[in-house]
């Protein structure tokens, strides 16, 4: 008897935002494909994927550098160059093993976002790769060559995989991704709360109060060095923070990430403190959640996100170095005057991949 279909996917390392979108993927396809075996390599936690079980595993696997970052807004490129120099040095073993364990499990197609080894271990290993993003590593590591011309290798590198993929799914708010050879366009994955404001806050246990709820949300990497203390005299509004915070004022609650629903805690704010990445951003809109943001100047991804929040959104700039500081009054004050931009966009694209997905895996 042959085995269930199976399908391998490979998670980028940098930040939660790759591994959330990846999530709702496989949340749809174990919904529409009753018989699907789904086997995930990622570094992020296991609590921001479906409840693992028979159909679906997940292991603990590093498959791309990404950017080593200090912080949600520091960069270290030393130590990045470092571990992208480390990662080509083992390059064949790493393709190697990789492909012996896509043939170990039986994998049908390989879904990546967006570490190209794998889309090279597909490759090596006969199966199809179908890269999923809105950015790829050539494009950011390219915009580094000026700063460090190490870079220029690790982008051919990397555009050299991307170029044996079969299909690339791209999100809306993209870089150019001309490394791929096919591409498909797909609307934004993203959950909208089944909840309104006022009974996503009931649901979380938070206190109804008539003052405007703001979260602080800064990812996987976190911003502990903000000076949150300083939040304290904005005593008219409350905040809620999915981090721990040492010098937390009387009005900032600190939740345990691993016990929320992040898309319903999102809904039942008013604002959202952050720094541009796409997971925030796609949420925000889809949710229709105004963002005072933060930007990464050193980042090229930054001006496209920014862009996406001033067109379709709600959203004021502050300075990072005010936001550090926790001197976020006056942009705060100005973003929470402002009505809600309603937007259109489509959200559904978990279920478009599923539904490629399935089509490859034939059920």
């Amino acid at each position: 008897m042959s085995p269930p279909p199976a399908i391998a996917v490979y998670v980028s390392s940098h930040g939660f935002g790759h591994a959330v979108r990846v999530s709702e993927v496989v949340a749809s396809l174990l919904e529409r494909s009753p018989t699907c075996r789904i086997h995930v390599r990622a570094t992020a936690p296991q609590w921001l994927f479906p409840p693992s079980g028979t159909r679906l595993t997940i292991e603990s696997s590093r498959t791309d550098v990404g950017l080593v970052q200090r912080d949600a807004l520091a960069i270290d490129f030393a130590a990045t160059m470092k571990e992208l120099d480390a990662l080509e040095a083992s390059w064949e073993r790493r393709l190697d093993e990789e492909a012996a364990w896509l043939r170990a499990i039986h994998a049908s197609v390989v879904l990546i976002d967006i570490p190209p080894l794998g889309v090279a271990a597909a490759d090596r290993a006969g199966v199809p790769a179908i890269a999923l993003g809105n950015f790829s590593w050539d494009w950011i590591y390219g915009a580094y060559v000026t700063r460090d011309r190490g870079f220029a290798r690790h982008a051919e590198r990397a555009a050299a995989c991307y170029g044996q993929a079969r299909l690339l799914l791209r999100l809306p708010f993209h870089a150019d991704m001309a490394a791929f050879r096919s591409v498909v366009d797909i609307p934004l994955i993203a959950r909208r709360s089944a909840w309104p404001r006022a009974e996503a806050r009931r649901r979380l246990g938070l206190a109804a109060t008539a003052r405007p709820l703001v979260l602080l949300s800064f990812g996987g990497l976190g911003l502990e060095t903000i000076d949150v203390s300083r939040l304290g005299a904005m005593p008219e509004i409350e905040f809620i923070a999915t981090e721990r915070f040492a010098n937390a004022p009387p009005n900032l609650t600190c939740l345990a990430r691993t016990q929320l629903d992040y898309t319903m805690l999102l809904s039942a704010c008013d604002a959202v403190i952050t720094k541009p990445g796409y997971g925030i951003v796609a949420a925000s809109l889809v949710n229709g959640v105004r963002v005072l943001y933060a930007t990464r100047d050193d980042f090229p991804e930054t001006p496209i996100l920014v862009r996406a929040l001033e067109e379709h959104g709600t959203a004021e700039v502050v300075h990072a170095t005010d936001l550090l500081r926790g001197e976020i009054r006056g942009p705060l004050e100005r973003l929470l005057a402002r009505q809600v931009v309603a937007t259109e966009l489509a959200a559904d694209g978990a279920t478009r991949v599923a539904e490629l997905l399935a089509r490859e895996l034939g059920t």
